[in-house]
This record gives structure tokens, C-alpha cells and sequence, in this order.
């Protein structure tokens, strides 16, 4: 077997279980499965990874049957409680605290530029799997059509070009990154890796889980709309403390932009395409990943 084609294998069926979310459930699932059993023979995953996947899918689908059933009379502490574990469960799950997953080097210290951090692209199934459970689950409000989706990206543009022209100056300010338009034929396995493991799975977790759950707290949900979307956009500054406080505070910022597109739009494909955009500036205009 070609060894780079048993490599990518897990991760190209986990890409089908990513795109069969805007398919059709038995698309996603069984890709999943696949991509799991591949990942096991090619060593992307070894050990208790499998049941570790297997209890998230599970919490997930225990909140999404106890949020359909809430109302009148319905206690919600189960559901507080479902929601809190598969909360942390997939916390840990994304921080790699949990063994079992190791992470699969597709490029390694990569200089894109002068002065540049080497970059490393490197896939994981943790966070995007957590992302799968959350859309095909819990939260399975996405775009049906092709005109739907152009709706949605033209009310979120406004949004990012403002988080891009807010964020980029900070980055600027902060000597973080410089000016530095460049081209690299990496663009495009970057594109796709961003876009649908890191983008869907970051904005599933923060805005189609946490941002969402938190806005439905207490009676005046205007105000905790607004909340919801502060506390969403801190713990995905929180998250990217390993890069340094220059890009945790970055990163906070850009989340308050991600969140506003999704509570304009309340799709998950808007706070997406606004994350994926800015990264994608970040890479072909500006210093990537950071200066040395």
C-alpha cells in the first residue's frame, strides 16, 4: 500500500463525514465510522481513542434528545448535566489531554516568508470529530441550498471586513505580524485542512454549541444573546494561550466577529466562511504563522 495514500486515508474519509453533514446523516455517519477504523489500521488513533469517540457521540446525542424535549413541566438539570459533560469531555478532547490521538504531520517546519515561525501543518481527529457530533447532532440548522448559502455569506461580508480590518491593525500593532503579501502552492492543503477540520470544528464547539446554549439562559435573550457571544469569543481566546497572549488576545477578538455573523444569521456557515476568511488573509497578506 502507498504509504502516503494509508496516511491521508483516515483523514480523507473524515473530510466525506465533514461535507456528508450538509448531505445526509447516514453520509456522515458511516464515513465516520471508516474514518475511524482506517485511522486505527494506519495508527492515527490507537488504544481507548475509539471509546472516548464513541462517549462524546453518545453525550451529544443524549443533549439533542433532552433539549427536544424540554418544555412546560420538563426538568433541565438533565440536560445542564449531559451538556456540562460533553463540554468538558470535549475540552479535553481538543487539548489533546486525552491519549490515544496523536497528531498526523503533513508538512513540517515550513518557512513561508522572511522572518517567519517555521509552520507545521498537522491533522488531528479530536476537535473534528467533536465538530461532527455537534452539527449532525445537536445543532442541524445549515443551509439547504445553494441561494440560501450566498444569502447567508453576503449578510455575514460586512462583518469580515471589519473583524479583518480590527483584527490585522491589532496584529499589526502588537508586532506580531507585518505586512507580507506572498503566494505558496500550500495554499490550497492548507485551505482545505482550515476550512473544514479547524473553521467547522472551532465554530461548532463555540458558536453552535456554547454561544448558542448560553443565549437560551433566563427570559430577556437579547441581553444574554449578547453575553453569550462575549463569553463564547473569551474561551476561544483561552484556547489559543499556547500560541502566546499576543494571539490569545487576537483570537478573542476575531471569536466577538466569528459570533456576531452567527447571531446575525444564526447558521454556523456564516461564522465559518468569517473565520476562514481572515485566516485566509492572515496566510497570503501577512506574516504566517507569526514573526520569528
Amino acid at each position: 500500500m502507498n504509504l502516503e495514500f494509508a496516511v491521508l486515508a483516515p483523514f480523507a474519509l473524515l473530510l466525506v463525514a465533514v461535507l456528508g453533514l450538509w448531505i445526509h446523516r447516514t453520509v456522515w455517519m458511516t464515513a465516520l465510522f471508516l474514518s475511524v477504523v482506517a485511522a486505527y489500521v494506519t495508527g492515527a488513533l490507537h488504544g481507548l481513542a475509539a471509546p472516548w469517540i464513541a462517549l462524546l457521540g453518545g453525550l451529544a446525542w443524549l443533549y439533542a434528545r433532552a433539549r427536544a424535549r424540554q418544555g412546560v413541566g420538563v426538568s433541565v438539570i438533565p440536560r445542564l448535566c449531559v451538556g456540562l459533560l460533553f463540554f468538558l469531555l470535549a475540552v479535553a478532547l481538543g487539548l489533546a489531554l486525552l491519549p490515544g490521538f496523536p497528531r498526523t504531520v503533513i508538512v513540517e517546519g515550513v518557512v513561508l516568508s522572511p522572518q517567519a515561525l517555521p509552520y507545521t501543518l498537522a491533522l488531528g481527529f479530536p476537535k473534528v470529530v467533536g465538530g461532527i457530533f455537534i452539527l449532525g447532532l445537536m445543532h442541524e440548522q445549515r443551509v439547504r441550498s445553494w441561494r440560501e448559502l450566498l444569502a447567508v455569506l453576503r449578510r455575514a461580508a460586512p462583518i469580515f471586513l471589519v473583524t479583518a480590518v480590527v483584527v490585522m491593525l491589532l496584529t499589526l500593532a502588537l508586532g506580531y505580524v507585518k505586512f507580507d503579501p506572498k503566494w505558496s502552492s500550500l495554499f490550497f492543503l492548507w485551505a482545505t485542512a482550515n476550512l473544514l477540520f479547524t473553521c467547522l470544528s472551532e465554530e461548532a464547539f463555540f458558536r453552535g454549541f456554547l454561544q448558542r446554549e448560553l443565549s437560551e439562559i433566563g427570559t430577556n435573550r437579547r441581553r444574554m444573546a449578547i453575553i453569550a457571544l462575549g463569553i463564547a469569543a473569551v474561551m476561544f481566546g483561552l484556547v489559543h494561550l499556547a500560541g502566546g497572549w499576543k494571539y490569545a488576545i487576537a483570537a478573542t477578538v476575531a471569536g466577538a466577529g466569528y459570533g456576531l455573523a452567527y447571531l446575525r444569521t444564526q447558521r454556523i456557515e456564516a461564522s465559518m466562511a468569517v473565520h476562514f476568511a481572515l485566516n485566509a488573509t492572515h496566510f497570503l497578506l501577512f506574516t504566517y504563522p507569526a514573526l520569528a
